[in-house]
């Protein structure tokens, strides 16, 4: 029977992994945040980003590989969050599903008579 701890250990980790996503999907701030140099009157400010921010610059390492509004940041914040929340919960329908199935399809047989 250790193939069916080796089995269950298999599917909960995929499912614990796919509740901390949840978890930090709905528990994430609403506080938008710019990935770069926040630029508030042609002046980087550190911090989180407000509405009359004009634009934030996405960095990729030391290069700027875009740039964004406050309102498409906030748009990019929120669609992050979302695919966050839908991983997670495919990530804990499998681990349950698949910890289910693997339990029961390997639980010792009553004999018969």
């Amino acid at each position: 029977m250790p193939y069916r701890a080796v089995l269950l250990a298999l599917f909960l980790i995929p499912a614990l992994w796919g509740a901390t996503s949840i978890g930090n999907a709905l528990s994430a701030s609403d506080e938008v945040v710019c990935p770069g140099e926040n630029l508030r009157g042609g002046e980087e400010h550190p911090g989180p980003m407000r509405p009359e921010d004009t634009e934030c610059s996405v960095l990729d390492g030391s290069t700027a590989v875009a740039n964004r509004t406050y309102t498409q940041q906030q748009r990019v914040q929120d669609l992050q969050r979302r695919r966050d929340a839908v991983n997670g919960g495919l990530l804990l329908a499998y681990g349950t599903a698949g910890s289910l199935v693997s339990w029961f399809a390997a639980r010792p047989r009553a004999p018969r008579d």
